[in-house]
């Protein structure tokens, strides 16, 4: 056969990779790596000639090296997390450190900024929620947990429970040498929140934080503190991707940043809440601001309430031009605010107000003026919002709705106390009835199927004592089963017993932030509420507790006042998990 050419054509195959984003790879050794092949020359038979001539190749030239994927080695890292990593396209888990590209592995604050890529798991070391006990020393809980003697005595027959996933990495991060299996038991993250109740202390990831337990602080820091350190928190795992070996060219073309997860702790998702007890600025807490000036009643919480991102205080009492000098000796219960009161809640940063009180309209009775839509344009000139009260009842019922850093909370509440004149009607102002509660669980029912976390205040029947009265658990836990997140009893003021109904936070009574009653000295220890939510959920309930002297100015409890008064709290809340 004669040929018309003898230029021959070689055919270059190219292999094309179409893998989907954090594809599971299998991983490989050093001998999986694929090799380079040699070039196959076809025969002249088998060529077809072409109408146009090729540029002649020439059979010396060979296609350049093709470069091994890249393959990542994982340390010892919490289960959570290496699921969530997830791995670019082409890439693989390498069996070996040593044969590794990159390495996925705990690292040190100092070098975090070196890496290509990093993030942050945070724990927290959790309690019962009713325990006494707020904190423990670095070197205490490391004794501890290597079942060694230490100087706490309540440490003893204790244990701590770990989900299995996370026991590795927080060994590492403990600096644990010899861990004691008496002490740290793995368990399935679910068992780790059975009991509420029970002694057994846990060590759980920031965001898998649940209300009915308490966050312990080791060496004075909490990661739900308001000014948390990452980097100073034995808890936090730092995890950082390196390269394996230097001068790597696939580094300068390869995006590190959506390999790890985004850290399990971001500020970006966090919310807090203060919530408090009963304000009444009238009577002699009046005189102490009128003699001692406005702002003196919140000098030594001021720095607690300003912390939070939302701030609600209950102010039972409206503000009128017109009232009178206040008399510290007065024995009456209609009271009156002075406008210039207003100053004091806005320099504690209070962002919501809850109008459930019974002497919002003691001015119409006073003075026969309705100085409720006075007393809200007051709170609307200061950037206040309000709930459960207004011009009327369908404005009183209406829910206050908010929505910070993604979590949606809605307020809610009624007045079940009275007296009639305190409620508003169709056309007047005043808090909102509570009725028969239908309205309020209904209302409550909708906002959480529209993804709000519903808060609900009563002001309920007045008593002072500090168990939860027969008529409180009837109807507290009554609209605790609608779906709250939490339920106060803003209208005590006596701090009262607590419990967890079927998963929701209820306070019978948080007792008094600002209002005297000389009388009763059980009226002057009290509790400030700090709630936090994540991700949309309620994650966690802190209890400060403050003590009222010189007649209006709360303070915080020395640690001795503290540790008496919540074992006197627990100790008369602990019955209720037996009546549910």
């Amino acid at each position: 056969m004669k040929h018309t050419t003898r230029k021959f054509i070689i055919l270059s195959l190219l292999l094309l990779m179409a893998l989907s984003a954090c594809r599971v790879e299998k991983v490989v050794s050093p001998t999986d790596v694929p090799k380079t092949q040699e070039p196959t020359i076809p025969s002249a038979e088998t060529l077809v000639p072409s109408e146009t001539p090729t540029a002649f190749i020439s059979p010396t030239s060979a296609p350049s090296a093709t470069l091994a994927p890249p393959a990542f080695w994982k340390g010892t890292l919490p289960l959570d997390l290496q699921e969530r990593i997830c791995l670019p396209d082409g890439a693989v888990w390498a069996s070996d450190e040593n044969t590794a590209t990159y390495s996925i592995a705990a690292s040190v604050p100092e070098k975090m900024n070196t890496h290509l890529a990093s993030t942050q798991w945070t724990y927290a070391l959790v309690a019962p929620f009713f325990t006494v006990r707020d904190d423990i020393s670095l070197s205490d809980l490391q004794f501890f947990l290597m079942g060694k003697e230490s100087e706490s005595p309540d440490l003893s027959d204790r244990k701590v429970l770990l989900d299995e996933g996370d026991y590795e990495s927080l060994i590492a991060l403990l600096g644990l040498s010899n861990p004691s299996d008496k002490v740290l038991k793995k368990v399935a993250r679910d068992a780790i929140f059975a009991d509420p109740w029970g002694d057994d202390w846990a060590i759980v990831p920031f965001d898998a934080l649940q209300p009915g337990w308490k966050v312990l602080a080791i060496d004075g820091i909490s990661p739900l503190d308001h000014d948390f350190d990452s980097d100073k928190y034995v808890l936090t795992l730092h995890v950082a991707i390196e390269s394996k070996t230097e001068n790597n060219e696939q580094s300068a073309s390869m995006d590190f940043s959506g390999i790890l997860p985004a850290p399990n702790r971001d500020e970006t998702k966090l919310t807090s809440l203060i919530m408090t007890g009963v304000t009444a600025m009238a009577r002699d807490t009046a005189y102490v601001m009128e003699t001692q000036g406005v702002l003196f009643p919140g000098t030594e919480i001021r720095d607690i309430l300003r912390a939070a991102d939302l701030t609600h205080i209950s102010n039972e009492v409206s503000f009128y031009e017109g009232c009178a000098f206040p008399n510290p000796d007065y024995k009456g219960f209609i009271f009156c605010s002075n406008p210039e009161y207003i100053k004091l809640l806005d320099d504690l940063g209070a962002d919501i107000i809850e109008l459930t009180g019974n002497h919002n309209n003691d001015v119409l009775a006073l003075y026969k003026v309705d100085s409720v839509p006075f007393t809200l344009e007051l709170y609307e000139q200061y950037g206040m919002r309000w709930y459960a009260g207004g011009v009327n009842v369908e404005d009183a019922k209406a829910p206050l709705l908010i929505e910070h850093n993604g979590n949606k909370l809605a307020f809610i509440g009624c007045n079940s106390y009275g007296p009639e004149m305190a409620w508003a009607t169709e056309s007047g102002s005043g808090a909102a009835p509570c009725e028969d509660f239908s309205w309020l669980k209904a209302e409550v029912a909708r906002l959480r199927a529209e993804g709000y976390l519903p808060i609900v205040t009563f002001q309920f029947q007045e008593d002072y004592f500090r168990e939860a009265s027969s008529l409180q658990l009837r109807d507290f836990r009554d609209v605790a089963t609608a779906g709250p997140v939490i339920v106060n009893g803003s209208q005590s003021h006596v701090a009262k017993a607590m419990e967890f109904y079927e998963g929701v936070f209820i306070d019978y009574g948080l007792g008094n932030l600002f209002f005297d009653q000389p009388e009763f000295y059980i009226t002057y220890d009290s509790f400030i509420q700090e709630h936090h939510f994540y991700q949309g959920r309620h994650i966690s309930t802190k209890l400060y507790t403050i003590t009222i002297e010189e007649t209006g100015k709360p303070r915080p409890m020395t640690d001795e006042e503290r540790s008496e008064f919540l074992a006197i709290i627990f100790s008369v809340s602990e019955p209720l998990r037996r009546t549910q």
